[in-house]
């Protein structure tokens, strides 16, 4: 209960903290105005995770069933340009986030998401939907790694309950948002949601220019560093496994994103039953994070991320034993607490060993070869698919999860220790 507790403490009072300078009951103290930034941020998260959520949750039904597209690998090319996009823009968008600040990354995100948004909307053709999809994959990118580096500048001493609560903000968003999608494909179309994406990313873009500061002049502690850590490329074999755990994390996800809603339709489920399974992931996943992340700071990470990756190892091959809506729902729910347990203890993790004047580069890198994932992932698993029959794809994504497991337990240094 006391992690509980103390997960949930930030949010309450940064509500306190809004609610009495509305009724002019007295001046921001500081510690109200860190408090304050981390609802924005948390705010244009929560809108930039709506975004990503009806993106995700129709993209391989848009293209099966507006474009006509037959093929599980071309279907996967449309995850893979976004996660080929979104991966490069967090590698090069965290280290200019370094030198011109937070805020002009996230704002310049969110609008070309919104362009990403209209495109889709107007798509006729492959490269249309190609072209969408890969604007909101840059936007995301510089949006999210933006987000999540100013959270652990506003929140430096608790870096596992920044990244749950970045992350909660994210995949709550994500579960709106695809719920969101389903409600407006069925009602409207397959067309009518990424108009309303679009409408989302300009309000964040708005949002995100009044109400996120520079980050960096609330930065009260500095993680105590090794001096002579100076080099990048220093920290390469510590971070290789998690680099390689976030990496498979992303082929599980493109094999949700991609392949579970085709998955689900041909079992006969519609699009309101495809997109409350696939909601159900991400919201275990988006609900457990903050807690997972808090718990990770004071128990240590490795422990907890090994035990989500095996628990998703399982969850993934369930997914083939059933064809019943209730289980499979169970099911979804299952694989969302697993990736609840490793995904926000990763970046944490990295965040650990990374000094301060590295940490937006290095946050970047990470992103950058975990989306790598997306990218290879939908078309591993869309050739798969294609030559050997859909089922293997989960199989496939169960044995890189297995192998992500190892490579944790084996290799990977516990780092809880290194955190304030």
């Amino acid at each position: 209960m006391d992690y509980i507790s103390e997960t949930v403490r930030p949010i309450i009072s940064a509500c306190k903290s809004m609610r009495a300078f509305a009724g002019g009951v007295r001046r921001p103290t500081e510690k109200d105005r860190v408090y304050l930034i981390a609802a924005g941020l948390l705010f244009v998260e929560l809108l930039a995770g709506v975004v990503w959520g009806i993106q995700r949750g129709l993209s391989s039904l848009f293209a099966k069933e507006i474009l006509m597209i037959a093929s599980f690998t071309q279907i996967g090319m449309v995850t893979s340009v976004f996660g080929l996009t979104k991966a490069v823009t967090n590698l090069f968008m965290g280290a200019l986030s370094d030198r011109v600040g937070r805020r002009p990354v996230i704002v310049v995100g969110a609008i070309v998401s919104a362009l990403g948004g209209m495109v889709i909307a107007s798509a006729d053709q492959f490269t249309g939907m190609l072209l969408g999809t890969a604007l909101i994959g840059l936007g995301g990118g510089s949006t999210f790694v933006g987000i999540m580096v100013a959270m652990t500048e506003v929140i430096p001493s608790r870096i596992g309950l920044a990244m749950g609560l970045f992350q909660l903000a994210a995949y709550g968003g994500s579960t709106l948002g695809t719920s969101l999608a389903g409600y407006l494909a069925v009602s409207y179309g397959l067309r009518q949601p990424f108009t309303v994406l679009m409408a989302i990313s300009a309000v964040g873009a708005v949002a995100g220019f009044f109400f996120i500061p520079k980050t960096k002049g609330f930065v009260h502690e500095e993680r105590t560093r090794p001096k002579e850590r100076v080099k990048i490329t220093a920290y390469a074999r510590q971070l290789a496994p998690m680099y390689f755990a976030g990496f498979s994390s992303k082929i599980m996800d493109s094999l949700v994103v991609s392949f579970l809603p085709l998955y689900l339709v041909g079992l006969g489920m519609d699009i309101g039953r495809v997109s409350t399974v696939m909601s159900a992931f991400t919201f275990s996943w988006a609900l457990l994070q903050p807690l997972t992340g808090h718990t990770s700071d004071r128990i240590g990470r490795k422990k907890i991320i090994v035990v989500g990756l095996a628990g998703s190892v399982i969850s993934v091959v369930t997914f083939t034993l059933t064809g019943s809506f209730t289980l499979l729902v169970a099911c979804s729910l299952l694989l969302g607490v697993g990736a609840a347990l490793f995904y926000t203890p990763l970046v944490a993790m990295v965040s650990d060993i990374a000094p301060s004047e590295l940490e937006g580069t290095l946050i970047g890198s990470y992103r950058f070869f975990r989306d790598l994932g997306y990218f290879v992932g939908p078309l591993l698993l869309g050739t798969i698919a294609d030559n050997l029959g859909l089922i293997n794809a989960f199989y496939a994504t169960s044995l890189i999860l297995l192998v992500a497991t190892l490579t944790i337990q084996l290799l990977a240094e516990e780092t809880v220790e290194r955190a304030d």
